[in-house]
């Protein structure tokens, strides 16, 4: 009987294991289930769904636009990933991280220093909010003029085409 149960439940095993070898090889990694499933709402990528569209952002070309894709992340900040398209295969430039005034208030002067005030920065940049109602933009326009932003460039991709150069905090002025 013993014999019966191991030899069934290696059975079972060697089945499951050749059709998830299989599903994997015929391209069910590049499914949209697969993809998908990759990004559950656990997921720390899910949730990006604010869309904000913004010149000024690359020291190579000022009219380069960053697309941002904003959400809300723990300790009351917003985290923004930049992309150089909207396109499927856009490539991320680089990440904003948004705090609000009091939260600013408590960085050391020269910390600071390295943040622009939305408030200001907003005007300069012709800012977007692409299928957003032009109502619900306002709104959300109005939410983040009391907030600060810190940009990380990962790469100028308005410069070059591949992700080239050192990596820099970049200060609107």
């Amino acid at each position: 009987m013993k014999t019966v149960i191991k030899c069934a439940t290696l059975c079972t095993c060697v089945v499951l294991i050749v059709a998830l070898s299989n599903a994997y090889s015929s391209g069910a990694r590049g499914t949209a289930a697969a993809s998908a499933a990759m990004a559950a709402p656990t997921s720390p990528a899910s949730g990006f769904t604010l869309h904000i569209d913004a010149k000024r952002h690359f020291p190579g070309n000022p009219n380069f636009i960053a697309h941002h894709w904003c959400r809300p992340a723990a300790g009351g900040i917003t985290e923004c990933q930049l992309y150089d398209s909207d396109a499927a295969n856009a490539r991320l430039v680089g990440v904003e991280v948004v705090v609000p005034t009091a939260t600013w208030k408590t960085f050391s002067k020269s910390e600071q220093a390295m943040w622009h005030y939305h408030r200001v920065e907003i005007p300069k940049v012709s800012a977007t909010l692409p299928g957003m109602s032009p109502a619900a933009a306002k709104k959300v326009v109005a939410s983040m003029l009391e907030t600060y932003g810190k940009v990380y460039l990962l790469w100028d991709a308005s410069a070059n085409n591949q992700p080239m150069g050192k990596p820099f905090v970049y200060i609107l002025k």
